[in-house]
Formats: C-alpha cells, sequence, structure tokens
C-alpha cells in the first residue's frame, strides 16, 4: 500500500481471516457481514462500522450475495493523515486506533457512505480513480475521529482521572513503565477515554504522562541522593545512559550531569 485509500469489497458468501500491517476501517454496505475480533463478534450492515488496529487478526463471513462492504486502509507514512492529527491534536493510534471495537453511524452519515461507492464507481481513469480514493477515505478518518470524540466526550464527562491512583500505578512499574492499555486496565477505561482524559486534565498524552512521572523521580534521585546515573537509567527503565540523558536533556534542557552539579 502506497498512500490511505478506499475500495469496495465484494464479500458475497466468501469467508476468510486476516492480519494487516495497516490500520483498517470497514463500513457496512450492502447486504450483511458477520465478523470477529479479539473483543468479539459483531455484524456488519450499513449504519455499522468497525475499527481494526494494524495486526488485529479477524475473520469474516459474507451473509447474502450481495453482501459488500467499503473499507479504508490507512498508511501510516500518509501526510495527510499527520496534518490530520496535528490540526486536531491527536494521535490516531491512541485514539482512533487504540483497540479493536464496534462502531455505529450517525444517520447523518449514511448518505456519505453511498457518495463514496458511488464516486468510486464513476472514477474511470487510474488517475482519478487515486485520487478519489485518497480524498475519500482521509474524509472518512477525520469524520470518524470526530465520532469517537464526541463519543468519548459524553463517556467521560462524569469520569476524572485521579493523579495520584496514576502516579502510584507508575511508580510501581518504574522499571517497566505501563503502555497504554496497562494504564487503561489499571483506570478502569478505555484506551481512548485515557487518552481524552490524559489531553483534558493534563494537556499530555498518557505515554507523555508516564515520562514526566519517570522524568520527576529521575530529578529527584539527581539532586538528592549519590546514586550513579546509570543506576538511575536503569532503574527508570530506560535502555542505557545514552537514552536516559536524551529525554532528560529535552525537559529539562540540560543533561542529568549538569542537573547533579547545578545542586
Amino acid at each position: 500500500m502506497t498512500q490511505t485509500q478506499v475500495h469496495c469489497n465484494r464479500i458475497a458468501r466468501s469467508s476468510g481471516e486476516h492480519c494487516h500491517e495497516h490500520h483498517q476501517l470497514m463500513l457496512g454496505w450492502r447486504g450483511a457481514m458477520d465478523y470477529e475480533f479479539t473483543r468479539g463478534s459483531e455484524r456488519l450492515v450499513l449504519g455499522q462500522a468497525a475499527i481494526l488496529p494494524h495486526r488485529e487478526p479477524h475473520t469474516y463471513l459474507g451473509r447474502q450475495d450481495d453482501s459488500e462492504v467499503l473499507v479504508i486502509d490507512l498508511d501510516g507514512d500518509d501526510p495527510c493523515l499527520a496534518a490530520l492529527e496535528q490540526s486536531c491534536s491527536l494521535a490516531l493510534r491512541e485514539s482512533l486506533f487504540a483497540e479493536a471495537r464496534a462502531l455505529s453511524l450517525p444517520p447523518t452519515l449514511l448518505p456519505m457512505v453511498e457518495f463514496a461507492t458511488e464516486r468510486l464507481k464513476a472514477a474511470h481513469t487510474a488517475e482519478q480513480r487515486t485520487l478519489v480514493n485518497h480524498q475519500l477515505a482521509v474524509l472518512f478518518v477525520s469524520q470518524f475521529c470526530q465520532l469517537l470524540a464526541q463519543d468519548t466526550l459524553e463517556a467521560t464527562r462524569r469520569s476524572r482521572l485521579s493523579a495520584s491512583a496514576l502516579d502510584a500505578f507508575i511508580d510501581e512499574r518504574l522499571a517497566r513503565p505501563p503502555d497504554n492499555p496497562a494504564l487503561a486496565e489499571a483506570m478502569h477505561l478505555g484506551q481512548s477515554q485515557l487518552h481524552l482524559l490524559c489531553q483534558r486534565q493534563f494537556g499530555l498524552t498518557p505515554q507523555q504522562y508516564v515520562m514526566n512521572r519517570r522524568l520527576q523521580w529521575a530529578r529527584y534521585w539527581l539532586c538528592q541522593t549519590r546514586r550513579p546515573v546509570g543506576d538511575i537509567a536503569l532503574d527508570l527503565g530506560f535502555a542505557d545512559v545514552s537514552s536516559f540523558s536524551r529525554a532528560y536533556r529535552r525537559r529539562a534542557g540540560r543533561s542529568p550531569s549538569e542537573e547533579r552539579r547545578s545542586r
């Protein structure tokens, strides 16, 4: 795959199993298709969609002769997606594609699905198909991001992250810093909810919060103890002193050794 693209897949009554290296969105169009992924099984029909992160194994089974699915494949290096992330202040991997899930589309989006299939069929030349494919794909991704943000906002309006609980969980795992799934499970949240709450409360992604907490400990040990820098780096889960020094300099504006000397 050379760029983000959208295409219509005729499923009919065929079946199979997939696992790709790219993120994928599937939208029901005609007929019905059953699919199964790590969180369970669902039926894909018009008005329903599926969000599949990369390397998410899933099986499918067409239920009718006319079963057809609209599929969006995402290229991780697509500059248009990078611009979308920057304009919306989000990271697709930590929000939209944090986990596999089914999603119901609002009625206002159904004409857009029909419009996309018509435009795909109307494109005659290879150049037209490439341009239309890419434009439609990015448009759908932006719509999905808005949908997810709205759903997550509704689900988290009554929620609030406990900074002390988050800090305590991270502190117990400094040598092996927790990833987003572990943080979300510990906070009893979905990964997209965790991402939104972190951004809303702290102005940071979950992993930026984890890094900040690790470097707070680094500053304490550098200023209040005589522990060797190498020991501090390993105890905070860094592969070596160099990676620790780079991370510390980015946050504090000086190296760990300079921090220690200043105290």
